[in-house]
This record gives C-alpha cells, sequence and structure tokens, in this order.
C-alpha cells in the first residue's frame, strides 16, 4: 500500500532526498518521533522533539511537514504544552471545549488523553482536503504535481463549520490551533461562545491580528514557551507560537471597536 510505502521512507529519513548521511539522520529521527509504527501522529517527548529539531538541517523542518505525503503537521503538542494548555482552559472555568478547523485531530484527541475531564468535541468543514484547496496559486504553480497531501479528517472529527459547529455544541471554550488568516476568527469570536483560545503563529501567518480589536488577552509565559510548531526550527534560539485568548460574544465583558475606515 501506498501509505506503507510512504512511512517506510518517513522513517528512513527521506534518502531519496539527499543531503547526505547526517541529514537523512536527522530526517529519520524526527519522523520516528511525529509518526507511529502505523502512521499515526505521536506526541513526542519534549527534550527529544527539541534535539531532533535542532539536529535537521535549515529548510528541512518544513519540507517534512509540508512536501510530504505524510504532511501537513502545523502544531507539534507536547505532553508539557498539552498539560499547560489543559490548565489554560480550567482557567476559565470552561469544560466543553470544541476545536473547529480540527483537520486531522491529533490535538484534540491528545488533549482529551491528557485531561479527561475536559469533553472535548472537534470539528471540521473539511474544506483543505483537497491539497490546492490550502495553497496560494504561486505555491500551486510552484508544487504542481509534487504529491503534495490534503488535510483528511481525523478519526472523531464531524465535518461540520465551525459557527454551524458551536451552534450545535454550546461550548465554553472554542479552540483554534492555526487557523488559516482571513475572516474565520472574527466570525467564529463573534459566536455564541465565551471564550475562543487560538494557538497559531505571528506575521500574519495564521488568524488575523485585526481581531486584536475584540477584548483578549496574550497567553504568554508557559503556554507559549512549550509550544513547538513547524517554524521552530531553533527551539533553543527562537519559538514562533502565539496564544491568544479572545472572549466571545457571549462573555459579558464581550467588546468590539470600530475599526476606522
Amino acid at each position: 500500500m501506498q501509505i506503507e510505502r510512504d512511512l517506510a521512507e518517513a522513517r528512513a529519513g527521506f534518502p531519496s532526498r539527499g543531503g547526505g548521511e547526517r541529514a537523512v539522520a536527522a530526517r529519520a529521527a524526527l519522523a520516528k518521533l511525529l509518526w507511529d509504527a502505523s502512521g499515526l501522529r505521536r506526541v513526542p517527548p519534549a527534550a527529544a522533539l527539541d534535539r531532533a529539531l535542532t539536529a535537521l538541517p535549515r529548510g528541512e523542518l518544513w519540507w517534512m511537514t509540508e512536501l510530504t505525503p505524510l504532511g501537513p503537521i502545523y502544531l507539534i503538542p507536547t505532553r508539557p504544552f498539552l498539560r499547560a494548555l489543559a490548565a489554560r482552559i480550567r482557567a476559565c472555568g470552561a469544560t466543553r471545549v470544541l476545536e473547529v478547523a480540527a483537520g486531522d485531530g491529533h490535538l484534540g484527541r491528545a488533549l482529551a488523553r491528557l485531561a479527561p475531564d475536559l469533553r472535548i468535541a472537534m470539528r471540521d468543514s473539511g474544506g483543505w482536503e483537497r491539497p490546492t484547496a490550502r495553497m496560494s496559486a504561486a505555491e500551486r504553480r510552484a508544487h504542481h504535481g509534487a504529491g503534495i497531501a490534503g488535510i483528511g479528517l481525523g478519526a472523531g472529527v464531524e465535518r461540520l463549520e465551525a459557527r454551524a459547529a458551536i451552534r450545535k455544541h454550546r461550548p465554553d471554550l472554542v479552540l483554534a490551533s492555526w487557523l488559516p488568516p482571513g475572516p474565520m476568527l472574527a466570525r467564529v469570536i463573534r459566536s455564541p461562545v465565551r471564550y475562543v483560545l487560538e494557538i497559531g503563529a505571528g506575521s500574519g501567518i495564521t488568524g488575523d491580528i485585526s481581531c486584536w480589536r475584540f477584548q483578549h488577552e496574550f497567553c504568554d509565559g508557559p503556554l507559549e514557551d512549550l509550544a513547538r510548531c513547524r517554524l521552530d526550527e531553533r527551539p533553543s534560539r527562537r519559538l514562533h507560537t502565539r496564544a491568544t485568548l479572545y472572549l466571545g460574544a457571549l462573555h459579558p465583558e464581550f467588546t468590539e471597536e470600530r475599526r476606522a475606515r
């Protein structure tokens, strides 16, 4: 089967990619942390993950998490990060959590295993199942025929658009990890929910900084410090995750500032 061949190639370090023995060994080490022997996503040990990321030649992390058939991968949760995430959710008094744009469901499932006191539902519209749907026009031209993977819905992820899912499940908190740039985040914040916890990256890579017009709090500290993502090539030097807690439309202190025209 193709998935078995892809997995074997990954765990061997993608030798067809080249780059020399050290690069192949570094890719193999990271692949074994990211995927188990059956091809399912793993929650890697934090220290081992940082060592593996640091050992990769620059550019290889993005290639492995974007251009391989087992991708894409955006956030790479570890147990310390999941514990910090669960603590932040509990601090809001939330128990019913809905992850929107959940994709393969890895984050939600991992969080549910670590924090069984939280009731976690996962939903995704399935809009990025076709690889081209998550690519710009320039990316489609550059990677035409490259075998890039789309984002299939994982186990436990219901096919449902974010706002419809919020109305259906009435969560205390919506978890949104690596939303695409654009209007989706604002629509979620305006939905009937008390809290929206967005986890992404800065510089216009995810979400929408214009959403700072809504009442919010930056979650600096453990949650951001423990997060790892596809941009963290050298985690000891620089991290890229930004976590923001928004007060949603059901929160009594919800506000939205008028944008200047």
